[in-house]
């Protein structure tokens, strides 16, 4: 029987993605892992000897090395596929005032969109609503990912 992962790890995943690690789905366990790019290129040169690691990073180095042996692990979403830019220009759109709209889109159409963003955002008191807007986005992207790959979700 497959094993059903939970949506809300997906969801993590993708809200805490770093440009130098993958998150990818254990199918057969439901965890998602995350994984340091270069451990996982070490493991994939099929280098038998463990390379100097810190303590922390062999349970790392084990399961980079399960990852690149089996075909047991999907990979998530990365931070390209996410499209974090789209994700705030349709809440800006989304947003009932017509004068914090129009400041939101034109901050995200200009040189710093993300860092003007975030400020407009707070300076105007609706990062809550950001947030929940972006979670629903992140929500959305799991689930269709889910739904790609044949995965069961709770």
């Amino acid at each position: 029987m497959p094993t059903t992962v939970r949506l809300n790890d997906i969801i993590d995943a993708l809200e805490l993605q770093l440009d130098e690690s993958s998150s990818l789905l254990d199918c057969d366990t439901g965890q998602v892992e995350t994984i340091s790019d270069a451990l996982l290129q070490k493991a994939g040169l099929g280098d038998d000897e463990e390379p100097d690691l810190s303590i922390w990073q062999k349970q790392e180095w084990e399961i980079a090395k399960r990852i690149v042996s089996t075909d047991r692990f999907h990979k998530l979403p990365t931070n390209f596929d996410v499209h974090e830019w789209a994700i705030m220009l349709d809440f800006s759109r989304s947003v009932e005032s017509d004068r914090i709209r129009e400041d939101l889109l034109g901050v995200i159409h200009a040189a710093g969109a993300f860092r003007n963003f975030r400020s407009t955002v707070r300076r105007y008191g609706i990062e809550s609503a950001w947030f929940a807007f972006r979670v629903e986005a992140l929500r959305q992207i799991a689930l269709n990912w889910c739904e790609e790959n044949h995965i069961a979700w709770k």
